[in-house]
């Protein structure tokens, strides 16, 4: 153009610019720093058009949309919540190419039922992963294949039936594993394999009966393991002795047998220092309703004592701080007859969303409206549902501070001071 329209047309293309990188899907709230676009509770059958292709958080929680493709977001994507939905089906190239995203909340989308194998491939920023309450009743190979710096991942409240081997063998970082209230029967010796950086497994809420000696062999750091309300008769001494960092043990509400079967248990839970809840015996008959740990060497007439050397257990505790396990331990497997409780028993309902920690929050940019909006219900709504505008995540510009995800909101992460049914401080 002339030199005297230049300055003209300057201003032109750099308003077109702002309006471009403010746009706005309809209904939803956006924010600038970091662009953020907010959607939940708005009854979407789909993702809605029109997100701004540089979104770093989206949040769609609470509405009806029922499918993800190849397209409905953009690969600078971090953080991106679509847990409360009726998703039955995602591509496996929705998330391709998605080497920023840090959470991904998936959870509470009961009609999902199954997943591809490479769905996540790729996400190699990958930090929580929420797939909870979806339905799934198993998991395929390579699912979680190359996942490498995943530390939370929930699969609580499925109909998961088995664990193929394997299936966690790239989440080395992977710090909390929650797989309670599914269908699980048994662990085997490679379930577990690879997550030599698990502090906490909750396994609760099955219907276990029968676990390999070896199957907790790789969890060194094990610091909190839940197995309570399970059907487990009997579980080996020697199965935990794989376990040097383990504090906190949950085994009540099983109906475990205590007869020579429980000898190596007792044995083991009278060395053990840290916190165990109570064994009640639903067998023999003369122990019903006895606490394993308070039985006495004579209450085990007629049975061979199973209790190592002191050689044998140092050298024990230096195979498992080294990996290996010590090949003395007798025995392959432990083989777990069902009885006692019911192995079809519900998990109780669980009530509402998981509550979600974030650290203090600073104060938020001014949001971003569509011509026209209005504050609704008389107040603004933030990007994460909450009152006040408030941007879960929200930092200074060029503040860099670690991902924090929540903490789950079940008893098993609460403060609670049971010893049958509480969390470590």
């Amino acid at each position: 153009p002339p030199p005297s329209l230049r300055p003209g047309v300057c201003f032109l293309l750099v308003l077109c610019g702002l309006e471009l990188s403010w746009s706005c899907p309809r209904h939803c709230i956006c924010y600038t720093a970091p662009s953020t676009v907010s959607c939940q509770a708005h009854n979407f059958l789909s993702v809605p058009e029109g997100i701004p292709a540089n979104s770093e958080r989206i949040f769609l929680q609470n509405n009806k949309i029922h499918r993800l493709l190849r397209g409905h977001f953009s690969s600078t994507t971090v953080t991106l919540w679509i847990y409360s939905n009726n998703i039955s089906y995602i591509d496996p190239s929705t998330f391709h190419g998605f080497t920023l995203l840090e959470e991904l909340d998936l959870g509470d989308n009961r009609h999902l039922r199954s997943l591809a194998s490479d769905t996540f491939h790729g996400l190699s920023r990958l930090n929580a992963l929420h797939l909870y309450r979806c339905g799934l009743s198993a998991l395929p190979n390579n699912i979680f294949q190359g996942l490498r710096n995943l530390q939370y991942l929930y699969l609580q409240e499925n109909h998961l039936k088995f664990l193929q081997d394997d299936t966690f063998m790239d989440l080395h970082n992977l710090s909390h594993l929650f797989l309670h209230g599914n269908r699980l029967w048994s662990l085997h010796q490679n379930t577990f394999r690879g997550l030599r950086a698990l502090d906490r497994l909750l396994l609760h809420q099955n219907q276990i009966q029968w676990v390999d000696r070896l199957a907790f062999h790789d969890l060194r750091r094990l610091t909190t393991l839940y197995l309570f309300n399970n059907s487990l008769v009997e579980l080996s001494g020697q199965c935990l002795d794989t376990l040097p960092a383990l504090e906190y043990l949950r085994l009540n509400d099983n109906p475990w047998s205590c007869d020579c079967k429980a000898l190596s248990l007792w044995e083991w839970l009278k060395r053990f220092k840290g916190s165990t809840s109570t064994v009640g015996c639903q067998a023999p008959a003369p122990m019903l309703g006895q606490d394993l740990k308070q039985l006495k060497q004579e209450d085990f007439p007629h049975c061979s004592p199973t209790v190592p050397n002191s050689e044998s257990r140092a050298q024990s505790k230096t195979n498992n701080l080294s990996g290996t396990v010590n090949p003395s331990m007798n025995g392959g497997v432990v083989a777990v007859a069902a009885g006692g409780a019911d192995p079809h028993r519900a998990p109780p309902a669980a009530a509402g969303r998981p509550a979600r920690t974030v650290p203090e929050l600073h104060q938020a940019p001014q949001p971003v409206r569509r011509q026209g909006q209005g504050r609704q219900r008389g107040a603004l709504q933030g990007a994460d549902g909450r009152q006040g505008g408030l941007v879960p995540g929200l930092r200074r510009r060029g503040e860099v501070r670690p991902h924090v995800p929540r903490r789950h909101r079940h008893a098993e992460e609460a403060q609670v001071h049971s010893p049958d049914h509480g969390a470590p401080p």
